[in-house]
C-alpha cells in the first residue's frame, strides 16, 4: 500500500496562519466585526479605532463620558469579546480619546 500525506485545505491554512503570524490581524478583524456588530449603534459610531497588541485591546473612543462609562465595563467587554471569539484573545483594555 502506498502511503498519503494527504491534509485538508483547512489544516493546511490553520498551519501557515500559527507558524506566519497571520492570527493578530485576523483576531483583530474578527473584533473589529463583533464590535460594529453587537456593541449598538451609538458605542459603533463613537468608536475611532480598535487595535489588538498582544492580547491588549486599545480602543479609541470619541466621546469622552462614553470612554469614562466603558471604562467601568473593560472586564465585561474582555469577557464578552473573548466568548464570542471563542477563546481567550484578550487578556485587557485600554481605552483612548
Amino acid at each position: 500500500m502506498r502511503k498519503t500525506n494527504e491534509e485538508s485545505l483547512g489544516d493546511i491554512l490553520a498551519r501557515i496562519v500559527r507558524r506566519e503570524g497571520f492570527r493578530q490581524p485576523l483576531w483583530e478583524a474578527e473584533i473589529r466585526e463583533i464590535w460594529m456588530r453587537d456593541m449598538g449603534d451609538y458605542i459603533a459610531r463613537n468608536t475611532q479605532f480598535l487595535r489588538l497588541r498582544g492580547h491588549v485591546l486599545e480602543i479609541g473612543i470619541l466621546s469622552s463620558g462614553l470612554r469614562h462609562e466603558l471604562h467601568f465595563s473593560r472586564k465585561k467587554i474582555t469577557s464578552f469579546l473573548n466568548e464570542k471569539l471563542g477563546q481567550e484573545v484578550i487578556q485587557d483594555v485600554i481605552l483612548r480619546g
